[in-house]
């Protein structure tokens, strides 16, 4: 993996977990029916996933552009 396809890859993917993170504390606020937790609760895992995923394709996509970087070395 190049340099720049981590770059664009770590970008993508925190873009991502903001819309995720964005779009479900909206959905959430305007009552949709599918959302019918507490607001508190539903903001909390929203957050909680996108963080999680964040870290974990963030952990991912350093490991194997790392694999990559030191075999270039």
């Amino acid at each position: 993996m190049s340099d720049k396809t981590f770059e664009v890859s770590l970008c993508v993917l925190t873009a991502a977990a903001l819309i995720w993170m964005i779009a479900g504390i909206v959905l959430g606020a305007v009552g949709l029916p599918w959302a019918a937790v507490d607001l508190g609760a539903l903001v909390f895992l929203t957050v909680l996933i996108g963080l999680v995923v964040e870290i974990v394709g963030g952990g991912a996509l350093l490991y194997f552009w790392g694999k990559n970087y030191m075999a270039r070395g």
